[in-house]
Protein backbone atom coordinates (compact mmCIF):
# COMPACT_ATOMS: atom_id res chain seq x y z
CA UNK A 1 0.00 0.00 0.00
CA UNK A 2 1.29 3.48 -0.85
CA UNK A 3 1.87 5.78 2.09
CA UNK A 4 -0.80 8.50 2.46
CA UNK A 5 1.50 11.28 1.31
CA UNK A 6 2.42 9.26 -1.79
CA UNK A 7 -1.24 8.53 -2.51
CA UNK A 8 -2.04 12.23 -2.32
CA UNK A 9 0.76 13.08 -4.76
CA UNK A 10 -0.37 10.42 -7.20
CA UNK A 11 -3.94 11.71 -7.05
CA UNK A 12 -2.94 15.32 -7.50
CA UNK A 13 -0.70 14.50 -10.45
CA UNK A 14 -3.38 12.61 -12.38
CA UNK A 15 -4.51 14.03 -15.76
CA UNK A 16 -7.85 15.83 -16.10
CA UNK A 17 -10.94 13.67 -16.58
CA UNK A 18 -13.24 13.88 -19.60
CA UNK A 19 -16.82 15.04 -19.01
CA UNK A 20 -18.94 12.34 -17.37
CA UNK A 21 -22.02 10.88 -18.99
CA UNK A 22 -25.44 12.00 -17.81
CA UNK A 23 -26.59 10.65 -14.46
CA UNK A 24 -29.98 8.95 -14.02
CA UNK A 25 -32.28 9.42 -10.98
CA UNK A 26 -32.57 6.35 -8.74
CA UNK A 27 -34.16 7.45 -5.45
CA UNK A 28 -35.62 10.62 -3.96
CA UNK A 29 -37.25 11.26 -0.61
CA UNK A 30 -37.72 14.71 0.90
CA UNK A 31 -34.52 16.69 0.35
CA UNK A 32 -32.41 13.60 -0.51
CA UNK A 33 -31.68 12.72 -4.14
CA UNK A 34 -29.73 9.68 -5.33
CA UNK A 35 -28.62 9.06 -8.91
CA UNK A 36 -26.53 6.63 -10.94
CA UNK A 37 -23.69 7.90 -13.15
CA UNK A 38 -22.10 5.52 -15.71
CA UNK A 39 -18.34 5.01 -15.67
CA UNK A 40 -16.38 4.16 -18.81
CA UNK A 41 -14.60 0.79 -18.67
CA UNK A 42 -16.00 -0.20 -15.27
CA UNK A 43 -18.40 -2.94 -14.11
CA UNK A 44 -20.34 -0.67 -11.73
CA UNK A 45 -21.73 2.87 -12.00
CA UNK A 46 -20.96 5.64 -9.58
CA UNK A 47 -23.81 6.39 -7.17
CA UNK A 48 -24.24 10.05 -6.20
CA UNK A 49 -26.34 11.31 -3.26
CA UNK A 50 -27.03 14.92 -2.26
CA UNK A 51 -28.97 16.83 0.38
CA UNK A 52 -28.77 19.96 2.52
CA UNK A 53 -28.53 19.27 6.25
CA UNK A 54 -28.78 21.45 9.38
CA UNK A 55 -25.56 22.28 11.22
CA UNK A 56 -22.01 23.31 10.34
CA UNK A 57 -19.26 21.75 8.22
CA UNK A 58 -17.19 20.94 11.35
CA UNK A 59 -20.21 19.09 12.75
CA UNK A 60 -20.60 17.08 9.53
CA UNK A 61 -16.89 16.20 9.60
CA UNK A 62 -17.18 15.13 13.24
CA UNK A 63 -20.09 12.84 12.36
CA UNK A 64 -18.41 11.30 9.30
CA UNK A 65 -15.15 10.83 11.22
CA UNK A 66 -16.82 9.11 14.20
CA UNK A 67 -16.08 5.47 13.41
CA UNK A 68 -17.76 4.15 16.56
CA UNK A 69 -21.05 5.86 15.60
CA UNK A 70 -21.15 4.34 12.11
CA UNK A 71 -23.60 1.49 12.97
CA UNK A 72 -25.98 3.96 14.60
CA UNK A 73 -26.80 5.92 11.44
CA UNK A 74 -25.09 4.54 8.32
CA UNK A 75 -27.22 1.87 6.65
CA UNK A 76 -25.52 -1.56 6.32
CA UNK A 77 -22.66 -0.50 8.66
CA UNK A 78 -22.17 -3.25 11.25
CA UNK A 79 -18.97 -1.90 12.82
CA UNK A 80 -16.13 0.47 11.98
CA UNK A 81 -12.73 1.20 13.51
CA UNK A 82 -10.14 3.85 12.66
CA UNK A 83 -6.45 4.32 13.40
CA UNK A 84 -4.46 7.51 12.70
CA UNK A 85 -1.95 7.59 9.85
CA UNK A 86 1.21 9.68 9.75
CA UNK A 87 -0.30 12.66 7.94
CA UNK A 88 -2.77 15.05 9.64
CA UNK A 89 -6.48 14.26 9.23
CA UNK A 90 -5.78 10.86 7.68
CA UNK A 91 -6.89 7.49 9.04
CA UNK A 92 -6.93 3.85 8.07
CA UNK A 93 -10.53 2.70 8.49
CA UNK A 94 -11.88 -0.85 8.62
CA UNK A 95 -15.60 -1.35 8.12
CA UNK A 96 -17.78 -4.45 8.31
CA UNK A 97 -21.06 -4.06 6.44
CA UNK A 98 -24.21 -6.17 6.33
CA UNK A 99 -24.99 -9.60 7.71
CA UNK A 100 -25.20 -13.13 6.35
CA UNK A 101 -24.50 -13.36 2.60
CA UNK A 102 -24.27 -9.55 2.43
CA UNK A 103 -21.47 -9.39 5.01
CA UNK A 104 -18.43 -7.59 3.59
CA UNK A 105 -15.25 -6.01 4.93
CA UNK A 106 -13.50 -2.97 3.49
CA UNK A 107 -10.25 -1.25 4.43
CA UNK A 108 -9.90 2.37 3.36
CA UNK A 109 -7.34 5.16 3.59
CA UNK A 110 -9.36 8.29 4.43
CA UNK A 111 -8.23 11.93 4.25
CA UNK A 112 -9.78 15.39 4.75
CA UNK A 113 -8.86 18.58 2.88
CA UNK A 114 -10.15 22.11 2.52
CA UNK A 115 -10.24 24.02 -0.76
CA UNK A 116 -9.26 27.62 -1.46
CA UNK A 117 -12.98 28.39 -1.83
CA UNK A 118 -13.65 27.23 1.75
CA UNK A 119 -15.26 23.92 0.84
CA UNK A 120 -14.28 20.56 2.33
CA UNK A 121 -13.44 17.26 0.61
CA UNK A 122 -13.24 13.88 2.32
CA UNK A 123 -11.65 11.15 0.20
CA UNK A 124 -11.68 7.39 0.89
CA UNK A 125 -9.54 5.06 -1.20
CA UNK A 126 -9.73 1.28 -0.88
CA UNK A 127 -6.64 -0.37 0.59
CA UNK A 128 -7.55 -4.01 0.11
CA UNK A 129 -3.98 -5.24 0.56
CA UNK A 130 -4.31 -4.15 4.20
CA UNK A 131 -7.44 -6.22 4.84
CA UNK A 132 -6.84 -8.89 7.51
CA UNK A 133 -8.17 -12.44 7.45
CA UNK A 134 -11.97 -12.32 7.32
CA UNK A 135 -14.67 -14.98 7.09
CA UNK A 136 -16.71 -13.56 4.25
CA UNK A 137 -16.27 -11.40 1.16
CA UNK A 138 -14.17 -8.29 0.84
CA UNK A 139 -14.93 -5.04 -0.93
CA UNK A 140 -12.21 -4.84 -3.54
CA UNK A 141 -11.91 -1.62 -5.56
CA UNK A 142 -13.60 1.19 -3.61
CA UNK A 143 -13.72 4.95 -4.01
CA UNK A 144 -15.86 7.34 -1.95
CA UNK A 145 -15.68 11.12 -1.89
CA UNK A 146 -17.62 13.59 0.28
CA UNK A 147 -18.11 17.25 -0.75
CA UNK A 148 -19.20 19.76 1.89
CA UNK A 149 -20.19 23.35 1.14
CA UNK A 150 -22.29 26.04 2.85
CA UNK A 151 -26.01 25.64 2.15
CA UNK A 152 -28.19 28.38 0.70
CA UNK A 153 -29.63 29.09 4.16
CA UNK A 154 -27.49 30.09 7.13
CA UNK A 155 -26.76 27.18 9.47
CA UNK A 156 -27.00 24.52 6.76
CA UNK A 157 -24.50 22.42 4.79
CA UNK A 158 -24.88 20.91 1.33
CA UNK A 159 -23.50 17.37 1.43
CA UNK A 160 -22.68 15.33 -1.68
CA UNK A 161 -21.34 11.78 -1.67
CA UNK A 162 -19.96 10.02 -4.73
CA UNK A 163 -19.30 6.33 -4.19
CA UNK A 164 -18.49 3.23 -6.23
CA UNK A 165 -17.18 -0.18 -5.16
CA UNK A 166 -16.92 -3.82 -6.20
CA UNK A 167 -18.55 -5.67 -3.29
CA UNK A 168 -18.09 -9.21 -4.64
CA UNK A 169 -21.89 -9.76 -4.75
CA UNK A 170 -23.23 -13.23 -3.88
CA UNK A 171 -24.02 -15.79 -6.59
CA UNK A 172 -22.37 -13.70 -9.30
CA UNK A 173 -24.98 -10.93 -9.14
CA UNK A 174 -23.62 -7.69 -10.56
CA UNK A 175 -24.51 -4.03 -10.92
CA UNK A 176 -28.17 -4.73 -11.72
CA UNK A 177 -28.65 -5.96 -8.14
CA UNK A 178 -25.94 -4.02 -6.31
CA UNK A 179 -26.71 -0.53 -7.66
CA UNK A 180 -30.38 -0.32 -6.53
CA UNK A 181 -29.37 -1.64 -3.11
CA UNK A 182 -26.60 0.95 -2.88
CA UNK A 183 -29.07 3.71 -3.79
CA UNK A 184 -31.50 2.68 -1.03
CA UNK A 185 -28.61 2.44 1.44
CA UNK A 186 -27.52 6.00 0.66
CA UNK A 187 -31.09 7.27 0.87
CA UNK A 188 -31.42 5.82 4.36
CA UNK A 189 -27.96 7.02 5.40
CA UNK A 190 -28.54 10.61 4.31
CA UNK A 191 -31.94 10.72 6.02
CA UNK A 192 -30.35 9.48 9.25
CA UNK A 193 -27.52 12.00 8.87
CA UNK A 194 -29.94 14.91 8.77
CA UNK A 195 -31.79 13.68 11.87
CA UNK A 196 -28.56 13.14 13.79
CA UNK A 197 -27.12 16.55 12.91
CA UNK A 198 -30.40 18.28 13.82
CA UNK A 199 -30.07 16.77 17.32
CA UNK A 200 -26.74 18.61 17.78
CA UNK A 201 -24.73 15.54 18.81
CA UNK A 202 -21.74 16.39 16.61
CA UNK A 203 -20.70 19.99 17.05
CA UNK A 204 -17.02 19.69 17.99
CA UNK A 205 -15.37 18.89 14.66
CA UNK A 206 -12.14 20.51 13.42
CA UNK A 207 -12.07 24.12 12.29
CA UNK A 208 -12.05 24.26 8.50
CA UNK A 209 -8.89 26.40 8.55
CA UNK A 210 -7.02 23.59 10.35
CA UNK A 211 -7.47 21.13 7.46
CA UNK A 212 -4.65 20.78 4.90
CA UNK A 213 -5.19 22.86 1.77
CA UNK A 214 -5.92 20.89 -1.40
CA UNK A 215 -3.80 22.70 -3.96
CA UNK A 216 -4.84 20.79 -7.10
CA UNK A 217 -8.01 19.11 -8.28
CA UNK A 218 -8.41 15.40 -7.50
CA UNK A 219 -9.08 13.01 -10.39
CA UNK A 220 -12.59 11.73 -10.93
CA UNK A 221 -13.92 9.07 -8.57
CA UNK A 222 -15.10 6.96 -11.49
CA UNK A 223 -11.79 7.17 -13.31
CA UNK A 224 -9.87 6.01 -10.24
CA UNK A 225 -12.29 3.11 -9.78
CA UNK A 226 -11.92 2.03 -13.42
CA UNK A 227 -8.13 2.07 -13.05
CA UNK A 228 -8.38 -0.11 -9.95
CA UNK A 229 -10.62 -2.63 -11.69
CA UNK A 230 -8.33 -2.73 -14.74
CA UNK A 231 -5.31 -3.41 -12.52
CA UNK A 232 -7.06 -6.43 -11.01
CA UNK A 233 -7.92 -8.09 -14.34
Amino acid sequence: MLKPATVALVLLAAPPVAAAAECEPLEAEGPVTVESCPIDNADYPLVRAEMTVPGSMPAVIALLDDAAACPEWQAMCTEETAQPLDAPFQTLRQRVSGKGITRRISMNSAAWWRTAAGHVIGDMVGADDQTPAFKGKRVLCMRTRWFLSPGDQEGTVTVVQKSVSDPQPPFGMGAGVVTPRTAKTLLETFTNMSTRLASGQHGAGPAIESLPLLEAELPGVGEEFARCQAARK
